[in-house]
Order: C-alpha cells, then structure tokens, then sequence
C-alpha cells in the first residue's frame, strides 16, 4: 500500500474521531439490557473481540469466546470486571474448514439458540501462505471461514426472536480492486513471493467480501427476523496495528489510542438491516 494511502487513511481516522467525539462523545447511548441472551464472539480473545466481549458481558449477556488460543485469561478478567459469570471460551480455528464444522455441530448440539453472531477475527498483512483446505491463508480467516460459520450457524440464529450477526469489517474495504472480471485470478493467490502490494490486496479483497457477505445474507435471512450488518470500526490500536508496518507503528500509533471501540455495538440491536 502506498505511503499516499496511508495518509488518506490517517486524514479519515482523525475526521472520524472528531465526528465520534463531537456527536456522541465517544460513547453509545444504547441502554439495551441482553440478560437472557448468547453472544459468539470469534477471536473475542483480545482487541477488538475481547472488547466486544467485555461490553456484552456488562450487559448481562452470556458470552461464547471462540478463538484458536485460550482464552482462560480473558474471561477470568471480564468475570472479574463485570461479575458476569457466564462467560465462556470454545476453540475454533478459522483456518480449517473440519475445525469450522466442528465447532458449528457443538453449538447447534449444545445451544438452545444463538443471538448474536460477531464475526470478528482476522488476521493481517503479514501472515502468508495457504491452509490445510488449499486456500489462501488471509481469505480462509477473514472470508471464507467466517462465510462458513454463519451459514452453518443459521438454524441456531433462527431459534432466536431477533438474532443479529455483524461482520467486523475495515475502511481498507473499499481500497481492494476486486472486480467480476478479476475474481478468478486475484481472490484466492496461493504461490506468490511475499511484497506488501499483494499483502495489502488481499486483505482489502477479504474485507470487501465480508461486505458483500453481509449483503447477501441480510437479504436472505430478513424474513427469518436476524439481521445483518457489516461494521467498520474505526481506527483501534491492536496488535494488527502494531505489526502492518512501521509506518502504521508510528505514525498511527499516537491517535488510534483516542477511539472508541463501543462505536461497534451501535449496529447490535438496530432496527435497519444493510
């Protein structure tokens, strides 16, 4: 990605702290109680997820940390801070289409219902190479797997009165060149020798998908009462951030400590599907 890029990327980080700050302070005015309800959060381990997580908790919600390490901690810390003691952790690994299957077939065995879905976990730029499934690494986690959970996860979100399912997406969405007549050779690369264009583009091509992912789904499953959604949350310090590049270390590194990651819930319990 062009240095070019990462300054437009910057100028619309900092105007959309000032929107958020001005119009509501960096916080959501939501006062919904979920008590009753069951969360899956994928890679609710840390960042962004683990966030996510702590805030469905504070709400009473019961909270499924799926994530491909153990997230002990992490729910000992938001027991901890919220005393909600219904929180806990299934391993899944987005990168392997049986360990998708796997954990889908536990929950539909398991859980009564599923409420909300938040496909959050990804990866970055800098992980590389192919999966088990022969597909590229960064679409396998950030697409396709996420894809495949929430269809298999379908009938569960059906058994619920209003299910949601968010699609934690990326501005850099809207910077991929995925296009009908490019799809074939660009979506899915495998053996390519490793620079940050094609890094970059890949990662832009996965976030585009989940947009359209969202899409598609909200229409489909409208008349089942789930709505879907796809949710850019802005610029937050994560460890995504922290290993992009230097660029991204340093010079976003000042300001992407001043965002809210609450911002991403406002999309939980709206009344408009996308």
């Amino acid at each position: 990605m062009s240095v070019f890029i990462q300054y437009l990327y910057l100028v619309y980080c900092l105007v959309k702290w000032f929107l958020l700050r001005l119009f509501t302070n960096g916080r959501s005015d939501s006062v919904a109680c979920l008590e009753g309800k069951t969360a899956i959060v994928t890679g609710g381990n840390s960042g962004i997820g683990l966030a996510i997580s702590m805030l469905l908790a504070s709400r009473g919600c019961r909270v499924i940390i799926a994530d491909v390490v153990d997230a002990r901690k992490s729910i000992e810390n938001i027991i901890e801070r919220t005393k909600n003691k219904n929180i806990v952790g299934k391993y899944i690994n987005l990168a392997s289409i049986k360990e998708i299957r796997k954990f889908a077939d536990d929950i539909n065995k398991n859980e009564k219902k599923i409420d909300i879905l938040i496909n959050n976990a990804g990866i970055g730029t800098t992980t590389q190479g192919s999966t088990e499934d022969e597909l590229n690494t960064v679409m396998q986690v950030n697409y396709f797997g996420p894809f495949l959970l929430t269809h298999l996860l379908i009938d569960s979100l059906k058994s619920s009165d209003s299910a949601r399912v968010i699609f934690v997406g990326s501005i850099m969405a809207f910077m991929s060149k995925l296009s009908p007549d490019n799809m074939g050779t660009i979506l899915n690369l495998l053996d390519f020798e490793f620079n940050t264009s094609i890094a970059y583009m890949l990662y832009q091509n996965s976030k585009l998908c989940n947009v359209f992912a969202a899409q598609e789904f909200a229409k489909k499953l409208r008349k089942h009462k789930i709505n879907v959604n796809s949710s850019d949350p802005g610029a937050v310090l994560t460890y995504l951030t922290y290993t992009a590049n230097e660029l991204y270390e340093g010079l976003f590194g000042a300001i992407v400590r001043m965002f809210k990651i609450t911002n991403v819930m406002f999309h939980i319990y709206g009344e408009v599907s996308v």
